[in-house]
């Protein structure tokens, strides 16, 4: 086989099944200028050292969406996401509440941060596991328990199909 035949086959999106998944596959993009030209301005602002790595982690974000649309159709599927709250501890029961919920779901909320910001204010971040019915009602639960201020669940990847 000739090295050019050869090149053709592993450039040959039909044929990437039979290469190593961490080997890295060069292919032309084409996008106008003015698109390049704020790529680039964003991806200098985050601090990626080129395009490559920056293009990788927007498509990264968009399988991970897409993972967590399919596990919608998938019962049994695991999902992996993050809540975010900021609450005012001195309010009535928030705190018992929010551990209250975290225990009673104990196969659900694997892990909790908890910050202190202030004498007031707290940051918990807590990471939820399971399929993704389990996930998004616990999560909308903890973000909607009275007296948080701020609430946020940023979806996950269990890292099986992203690389």
């Amino acid at each position: 086989m000739s090295k050019m035949s050869s090149e053709n086959e592993v450039n040959d999106p039909t044929n990437l099944d039979s290469l190593n998944t961490d080997e890295l596959i060069r292919f032309g993009l084409s996008m106008p200028a003015s698109l390049v030209q704020q790529l680039d301005e964003w991806r200098k602002e985050q601090g990626y050292a080129n395009r490559s790595e920056a293009i990788r982690d927007m498509v990264r974000e968009k399988l991970i969406a897409a993972n967590w649309q399919k596990a919608a159709l998938d019962p049994a599927s695991q999902v992996v996401g993050v809540v975010v709250l900021v609450y005012d501890h001195t309010t009535r029961q928030l705190s018992e509440d929010l551990n209250r919920m975290q225990h009673h779901h104990h196969g659900t909320a694997v892990a909790t941060l908890h910050i202190h910001l202030s004498e007031e204010y707290c940051l918990e971040v807590i990471v939820l596991r399971g399929n993704q019915t389990e996930v998004l009602d616990m999560a909308e639960h903890l973000i909607s328990a009275r007296g948080v201020l701020h609430g946020k669940f940023v979806p996950a990847t269990t890292g099986a199909d992203i690389t």
